[in-house]
């Protein structure tokens, strides 16, 4: 069973910011992030249901390198995309699409992926020795605050117990985790 390492804040404990938007309008806004991810040269859909042959509720799209007013004009300034957008903009994270009800209504949400995608899966097996050799406990869930996190990356002795224990590769890609923590919000590292 993977495990998967990620940045959270006070702020994913609370409701967000939620958009109803119709399939057409998702399928308008895929179109334009890949003509956008084209021109610029980096993927904004992860996941595309076109390319992958997915289901819309597998989607989540990068914003953050867009302007706002590009995907506002996409969807007639509807006030709801827009604070979604916003608050994913102004978050660094992506956006997530899921059914909002029977009629065919999908709902745009903030996702819980970082926009640059930093978050680490990893097998259990790995997760509990990436946790072990930081010295906390090796439990398939649980969080921890960041700054508890980076003292003890600071540790030496830290280093030397992932190379015993084959986890020195992780350590690497937690501490680009970590950097996309803010210093406010309280953020925490959480694992699940």
């Amino acid at each position: 069973m993977p495990v998967t390492f990620r940045i959270a804040t006070d702020a994913d404990d609370r409701d967000g910011p939620t958009a109803a938007i119709s399939a057409c309008q998702l399928a308008a806004f895929c179109t334009l992030l890949r003509q956008e991810g084209e021109r610029s040269g980096i993927i904004l859909v992860v996941l595309d249901p076109e390319v992958a042959g997915l289901t819309f509720d597998h989607l989540e799209a990068r914003v953050c390198p867009l302007a706002l007013a590009t995907i506002a004009r996409l969807f007639d300034y509807d006030e709801a995309v827009i604070a979604v957008v916003e608050e994913a903009q102004f978050r660094r994270r992506r956006i997530t699409f899921h059914p909002a009800n029977q009629a065919g209504a999908i709902a745009m949400e903030v996702a819980l992926t970082s926009d640059l995608g930093h978050e680490l899966d990893l097998a259990s097996s790995n997760a509990f020795a990436l946790l072990e050799s930081l010295g906390f406990r090796p439990d398939s869930a649980g969080e921890i605050p960041v700054d508890a996190v980076r003292a003890r990356l600071a540790q030496p002795a830290v280093r030397r117990r992932a190379a015993v224990a084959g986890a020195s590769a992780y350590l690497d890609r937690l501490d680009r985790l970590l950097t996309t923590a803010g210093l406010d919000d309280a953020p925490r590292l959480e694992w699940a």
